[in-house]
């Protein structure tokens, strides 16, 4: 089994779960020795420039002296308060990677924005929706006209709420689990005394009763059978497929209810866990991550966290592949973890074999929000509210990520409720 191993901190939704669940004491972070990432450009590793937010510059000296930019690159991400807004009109749209382009220059996107933004959903900036990838930079160009002014006043904000709560460590970017995140779902199953919890227990058609039946009920057909239910929640990237709705007056959705799962809208990836070298040979691996957006074939992320390994080693994760990529999924378990090791090992200070590897494949793991995402979506939900007792959420639906999906599927529970 293998799955996320932490979540984005700024959403509180995960961590209100994870609170609500008793298991506050479990929460851990990355460490903060570890904190920072960065971007192998020019035979080189840069560190990202201190007060980057999601790659908008906020900080003019960390901007000048890195080596991650010319010149003139700065200049041009300079400029970026000066350069018009754009107001969208109905579903007119714009890739992540043409917006920030044209907010922050070309350089910036090629070197930085693509691998970090694109990397989040482990796709191609030039094809991911802005809209609905990153509605804040949206947002922020409609409300203050630049992004580097917007994203001044968010940190101000920030930093002026934490001073208020007494808070005198800033926020890590990332928290986890201490036995891991499976550890949550198996709180909420406990949780859910006299609720039959099922797995590996495959839908395979969802039909409506009505007008037969008085209740407006579904027929759900499992490999074990056909039960009968009053509401149906599609979750995750992989809606199942709704084959008919017999009697039903208002029109059937289409085979498949989930157009943002469709090849061309999901991911491949492949991600190694390379583990483990004793703490002589770990006191220079003190990088959070390093993408290497100069090799359009790999994208390239580490990360460590403190509770993962035994004193004295490391654990580390290397994710391999990617939107455009999935010819890396191609190679056995034993090419992977060799061709991770030559990865970390061009800027990394390995110099010999870890302890044990794990290698794990995700197949179109998680979807992407290409541009005309959100016209999709609406249409999606247009049809969905046709049909009483059915509700759709999860990842790719409205944003991506562990808190995201706890969001939506708290928003589908007050809805059951009421």
């Amino acid at each position: 089994m293998a799955a996320p191993d932490s979540w984005l901190s700024t959403k509180p939704d995960a961590e209100k779960l994870v609170r609500a669940l008793r298991l506050g004491p479990e929460l851990i972070s990355t460490v903060e020795m570890h904190r920072g990432a960065y971007v192998a450009w020019g035979k080189e590793l840069h560190r990202m420039p201190e007060g980057l937010v999601l790659g908008v510059p906020t900080s003019v000296g960390p901007m000048l002296t890195t080596g991650l930019f010319d010149w003139d690159a700065k200049l041009r991400m300079a400029l970026e308060p000066f350069i018009p807004r754009r107001v969208y009109h109905g579903d007119e749209d714009e890739s992540v990677g043409a917006f920030m382009s044209r907010r922050l220059g070309d350089e910036m996107v090629t070197r930085l924005a693509a691998p970090l933004l694109g990397g989040i959903f482990a796709g191609d900036a030039d094809s991911l929706s802005v809209r609905a990838a990153f509605p804040q930079f949206v947002a922020a160009e409609r409300d203050h006209g630049s992004l580097i002014m917007a994203m001044r006043a968010q940190m101000r904000a920030r930093a002026a709420k934490a001073e208020a709560e007494g808070e005198k460590q800033p926020r890590p970017g990332f928290l986890s689990l201490r036995g891991g995140l499976g550890t949550m779902i198996q709180a909420v199953v406990d949780d859910l005394h006299g609720v039959d919890v099922r797995t590996s227990c495959p839908v395979l058609r969802v039909t409506k009763l009505e007008p037969d039946d008085a209740r407006g009920r579904y027929a759900v057909e499992t490999g074990r059978g056909t039960e009968l239910a009053d509401d149906i929640v599609f979750a995750g990237p992989r809606t199942p497929p709704l084959k008919s709705f017999a009697g039903s007056t208002a029109p059937s959705p289409r085979p498949s209810i989930a157009p943002w799962t469709t090849p061309r809208l999901q991911r491949s990836f492949s991600h190694s866990n390379a583990p483990r070298w004793p703490r002589a040979r770990r006191q220079r691996l003190h990088r959070t991550a390093h993408a290497r957006p100069e090799d359009p074939r790999r994208h390239v992320g580490i990360q460590q966290m403190d509770h993962r390994a035994p004193g004295g080693h490391v654990l580390m994760r290397a994710f391999l592949g990617g939107a455009g990529r999935d010819e890396v999924l191609a190679e056995d378990d034993e090419e992977l973890a060799d061709l991770a090791l030559r990865e970390l090992r061009i800027f990394t200070p390995i110099d010999g074999r870890p302890l044990f590897s794990r290698v794990f494949r995700f197949h179109r793991a998680s979807p992407q929000p290409y541009l005309g995402h959100l016209p999709r979506i609406r249409a999606l939900s247009e049809q969905v509210s046709h049909h009483a007792g059915l509700y759709i959420a999860g990842s790719g639906l409205d944003g991506i990520g562990i808190p995201d999906c706890i969001r939506q599927a708290e928003t589908v529970a007050r809805q059951l409720l009421s």
